[in-house]
């Protein structure tokens, strides 16, 4: 099995949830993922946040905010609207396109070939708010959908004050093989309180594991308040035990903080034993500070992987 960082553009564009997953086991412990907000402008004009997070290396990119039902992303779909015109027209141009993306089956498998990386996206299993959209949340027809688009993973998580408990996320996991069985990679936990102040434990984490989630995420050490490297690595250690893969994240808007702190938070990930490493979107206009994706990914891969990934032609 190839590593994550070897695959050509056609592996990972056919790459399937088994393929996917013994590519990163085969990384030992050098997988970056990178996670981009796509509903607001891009932090580059005429390039969408995702493209970037490929240029300076990551290898799986989650889209957060991101719609199934109102498909639109930043940097990417814009070309053909009016975004500096006046505000009424800027919306018309936007519901336009979003129109037009609705009636396309095949929206993310040419954005996919365009990134050349794996695609993911966030969605929340939020239950009792009728009034959260319905094409960010878990539920079935939102499933469905994700499946339709060619997603290659789905990340049941939360965003800060969703209020999404970790019984929340447990019935998420349980929706997704309900509705989808073994047919999408999922990837499952919280990055931070998500306003309840509290993150997994390992008695969640065993439940999600076997409940079908594939990796468990959970924030790396010095991300969240009381989260130590011991938590960490005895918790991955639970984690690996109960047959599911870790990812730590940097959820808790230090993406936007030094590299000397990404490197850091990346060596100690990497010494508890994580399989994936994630930089959040809480830098600038929606994503990580593209410098600091490239630090994390040096940190634990050095640079010839780095540059490799940075430089391969998506059209390899």
């Amino acid at each position: 099995m190839k590593r994550i960082f070897d695959l050509t553009q056609k592996e990972v564009l056919t790459s399937n949830r088994n393929e996917l997953l013994g590519a990163i086991k085969a990384s030992e412990g050098r997988t970056v993922m990178s996670e981009t907000v796509i509903s607001t402008m891009s932090l580059l004009d005429g390039v969408s946040n995702p493209e970037v997070a490929r240029a300076f290396g990551a290898d799986m990119i989650t889209l957060n905010t991101f719609d199934v039902f109102n498909p639109f992303i930043f940097g990417y779909d814009d070309a053909d609207a009016n975004l500096f015109g006046d505000l009424l027209t800027k919306i018309e141009d936007i519901q336009k396109i979003v129109e037009r993306n609705r009636n396309n089956p095949d929206y993310i498998r040419e954005f996919k070939a365009l990134v050349g990386r794996f695609l993911g996206l966030n969605l929340e299993p939020i239950r009792k708010d009728p009034n959260y959209p319905k094409g960010k949340t878990v539920n079935e027809s939102s499933l469905l959908r994700v499946k339709e688009l060619g997603f290659d993973y789905v990340v049941i998580t939360a965003n800060p004050q969703t209020n999404v408990s970790s019984e929340d996320i447990l019935w998420g996991i349980k929706e997704v093989r309900r509705i989808l069985g073994d047919d999408i990679l999922v990837i499952a936990g919280k990055m931070h309180g998500a306003g309840q102040a509290e993150v997994d434990d390992s008695d969640d984490i065993i439940q999600f594991v076997e409940a079908g989630a594939d990796i468990i995420l959970l924030p790396a050490a010095k991300t969240v308040p009381g989260v130590t490297q011991t938590f960490v690595q005895n918790t991955i250690e639970a984690i690996h035990q109960s047959g599911g893969l870790a990812m730590t994240t940097i959820g808790t808007s230090q993406e936007g903080a030094s590299e000397s702190v990404i490197e850091k938070i990346a060596l100690e990930s990497k010494e508890a034993g994580a399989d994936i490493q994630h930089i959040g979107d809480a830098g600038f206009s929606g994503m990580a500070l593209p410098e600091n994706i490239t630090a994390m990914s040096i940190a634990i891969r050095g640079k010839r992987h780095t540059y490799k990934q940075m430089a391969r032609s998506i059209k390899r």
